[in-house]
């Protein structure tokens, strides 16, 4: 039986924005879609659903607690601070690897010439286990034109990093399978790896709430 009844699911969305200036910055084409059809699903199944959302092309419903941030910093802070008060974080977000070195509070004039100085992020799902050793951590990674075994490959190199008790991964260069699309293709990787064929992400959202469900009712 699939139960999550009660169980405080925080889940990260979209994608950062980090600024060069005051009005350009360094983004991705993320949606939200993943996320919140996995929310969705969550709270179906009796869940209290808390969402970290940074920018996105959907319309987040007033039924769950909402978190709005902007940079990979502003989502570090805030997830790092809340996530000691829950079950499960699952990290769907398309967080920068990279930040603008000393950003400009104005905007630059675009006759001048530009250098950008890139720093790495700090790693979200890296942090999560220290604040909270008990909590049931999925991780998510987008891959591009990549082999089945390379994409294993990246998601235990994950749990390995992070201790991550599951990661989805997905290769977005396959057709319909990109940032913004409805539908989806994925490989579920611990000790195992299941695949879950192309379908809509609201049917791979209901297979992995699912899925996770299952593995916290056997710990």
């Amino acid at each position: 039986m699939i139960i999550i009844l009660n169980k405080r699911v925080l889940i990260s969305l979209g994608g950062t924005f980090e600024p060069i200036d005051s009005v350009r910055g360094i983004t991705n084409k993320s949606s939200g879609k993943m996320g919140l059809a996995l929310a969705k699903q969550a709270y179906i199944l009796g869940a209290d659903v808390t969402l970290v959302v940074a920018h996105v092309s959907v319309e987040i419903p007033s039924i769950f607690d909402i978190v709005h941030v902007e940079t990979s910093s502003e989502m570090n802070n805030v997830i790092c601070d809340i996530v000691s008060d829950f079950d499960i974080f699952i990290s769907t977000a398309a967080v920068s690897d990279f930040e603008v070195v000393g950003s400009k509070n104005k905007k630059i004039d675009s006759n001048s010439s530009l250098s950008i100085n890139l720093k790495p992020t700090t790693k979200i799902i890296r942090q999560i286990k220290k604040f909270n050793p008990n909590i049931f951590l999925v991780g998510f990674k987008a891959e591009f034109n990549v082999s089945h075994e390379e994409m294993v490959s990246c998601a235990k190199k994950q749990i390995n990093d992070a201790d991550t008790d599951l990661v989805v991964v997905n290769d977005i260069s396959k057709d319909g399978c990109n940032f913004g699309s409805d539908n989806n293709e994925v490989l579920l990787v611990d000790r195992d790896v299941v695949s879950l064929p192309f379908n809509t992400k609201d049917e791979i959202a209901k297979n992995i709430i699912n899925i996770i469900s299952e593995k916290i009712s056997c710990r």
